[in-house]
Parts: C-alpha cells; sequence; structure tokens
C-alpha cells in the first residue's frame, strides 16, 4: 500500500499565509469606508473612499489644491485642443476662456493656507508661502487668464485663423505663467 504524503505542513503553510495576508490587508482597510451609492445601477453599490476620521485638515487641502490645480489644467488643455488641433468645439472656447479665467481668481485660495507638500514628495515647495516674489507669479498668471478671456470675448469669429493664432499666443502666455510658477515653487 502505497503511503500518502502528509497535509499537515502544507495545510499549517497555508493557514500561515491566509493569517498573514488578512492581518496586513486590513490594516489598510481600516483607512477606507464604504459608502452606499443607491442609483440606476441598483441598490448594492457602493463606493469605497478614505476615512474622513482617518484624513487629516492639511491633508484635505493638499488635496483640494491638487484637484483644483488638474481641473485647471484640464481646461487649459481643452482649449489647447481646440486652436492648436482644429478641435471642432471653437463655440465653446468663451465658457472655456471664464473657466480658467475663474480658476486664476482661485489661486489665492489654493495657498491660503501652509501646506507644502511632505518632504521627497511632488506638491508645493514651502517657498510658495516664504519668497514674496510668489505673488508677482500668481497675479502674472491671472493677468495672463484674462487676456486669454479678452481675446476670447472680442472675437467676431471664433474659428477665424487670424482670432486663432491671437488666441494661440495668448493661451501660451499662461502655459509660461504655469510653468515658470512651477519651475520655482513645485517639486516634481
Amino acid at each position: 500500500m502505497k503511503r500518502m504524503p502528509s497535509m499537515r505542513r502544507p495545510l499549517t503553510a497555508g493557514l500561515s499565509l491566509v493569517l498573514l495576508l488578512a492581518a496586513t490587508g486590513t490594516a489598510g482597510a481600516e483607512d477606507e469606508i464604504s459608502v452606499p451609492m443607491p442609483g440606476p445601477w441598483g441598490e448594492d453599490y457602493a463606493e469605497t473612499l478614505d476615512d474622513p476620521a482617518r484624513v487629516d485638515a492639511t491633508e484635505a487641502f493638499q488635496r483640494f489644491r491638487q484637484q483644483s490645480m488638474q481641473g485647471t489644467s484640464a481646461t487649459y488643455r481643452s482649449i489647447e485642443q481646440i486652436l492648436r488641433y482644429d478641435a471642432p468645439f471653437a463655440e465653446r472656447l468663451p465658457e472655456l476662456a471664464d473657466e480658467l479665467a475663474r480658476g486664476a481668481d482661485d489661486i489665492d485660495t489654493w495657498f491660503a493656507r501652509e501646506t507644502p507638500a511632505p518632504d521627497g514628495e511632488p506638491g508645493a515647495l514651502p517657498a510658495a508661502w516664504e519668497d514674496p516674489a510668489f505673488a508677482e507669479y500668481k497675479a502674472a498668471y491671472r493677468e495672463a487668464t484674462a487676456e486669454l478671456q479678452r481675446k476670447v470675448e472680442a472675437a467676431d469669429d471664433l474659428e477665424d485663423e487670424g482670432f486663432q493664432l491671437r488666441a494661440t499666443e495668448a493661451l501660451n502666455g499662461v502655459r509660461h505663467q504655469c510653468l515658470a510658477c512651477h519651475d520655482n515653487f513645485r517639486r516634481r
């Protein structure tokens, strides 16, 4: 009769691995909560979010600034697609230029609290709150977005090649201000 190999060792090792994974997996799960999201997709749908009790105000402020800047970047990129790459949405330029200018008006809000990125992580450098020149960068950015907005508002024909060239130059001015500020006040 052929002897069967013992299952004790593999079962013990497997159980140990499951317990280890469960112990390490639940630590991260404590940082998240599940929020029911009823709607047309069914009653059982839930979204997993960071636990608000574990996100401190500084982190929330940094996330707010980052998300706001990403939204501004998306607006800029939408305008860029119309002016540089002939995306067929020229009629949206006034709305997009207004949105970009409103974002520029909010830039002081984004930096109202001293919330630099942690050491070694990408984000705002402490110099954004320490260097008086930062105010000049913000003002120059607001002016560049206002210039683009004025050009769009003054246009008789948003699809006119001459207008699009002038608007692209103004858009380049906005981009220049973004890059100049990021070069001095942002860690990548």
